[in-house]
């Protein structure tokens, strides 16, 4: 019975293996966010959040991406909206200190790129997400991407009880995000 449970254990071995894990340059990668208000365009990042990283593109069912953001790092360098972002109404720092995207399965696009789809929790909403994305050079250290997604704020309550109508800001809100990242 031993040899058999050491037979399983040893055969099983290679799906245990894990894709290689990227650490983020955060001085090279940005999570950047822009819409309008009142009819003017405005743009802000996140300051603080983390990344965790695992890919292989010969076996992207052992990849996966999981970020995690500081809502109350939102800053736009505008006094009044820096202000707002953080309220009850807005981002709801207090109850809701962080935003969280976490992949459920990363495949190959047919242009070369990968299509992620996983789950996006803003404010204790979760909504699926779905983005394409490609790749800098894997012989290149680091490996560079820069992808976009637009995301409906009022889907995850944001600015709900003021602007439900999204009458002074946009409804959609784009995000675009850069990373530089090599391998651990």
């Amino acid at each position: 019975m031993r040899k058999f449970i050491i037979f399983l254990f040893a055969i099983s071995l290679p799906n245990l293996v894990l894709a290689a894990e990227y650490v983020v340059d955060k001085s090279q990668s940005k999570i950047e966010f822009s819409g309008t208000h009142a009819g003017n365009a405005f743009k802000g990042d996140f300051e603080i959040w983390d990344a965790v990283i695992r890919f292989d593109d010969k076996d992207l069912a052992t990849s996966k991406i999981e970020v995690t953001i500081d809502t109350n790092s939102a800053k736009t360098g505008n006094a009044m909206y820096d202000g707002t972002l953080p309220t009850a109404d807005w981002f709801d720092v207090k109850t809701h200190p962080k935003a969280t995207f976490t992949s459920e399965s990363i495949t190959k696009n047919t242009d070369a790129g990968y299509i992620a789809k996983g789950t996006l929790t803003i404010r204790g909403k979760t909504s699926p997400v779905e983005f394409s994305f490609t790749l800098s050079d894997f012989a290149a250290q680091p490996v560079k991407t820069s992808f976009s997604l637009t995301l409906n704020r009022l889907a995850y309550d944001i600015g709900k009880m003021s602007d439900a109508k999204a009458e002074w800001v946009s409804e959609n809100i784009a995000m675009n995000i850069s990373l530089s990242a090599s391998v651990k």
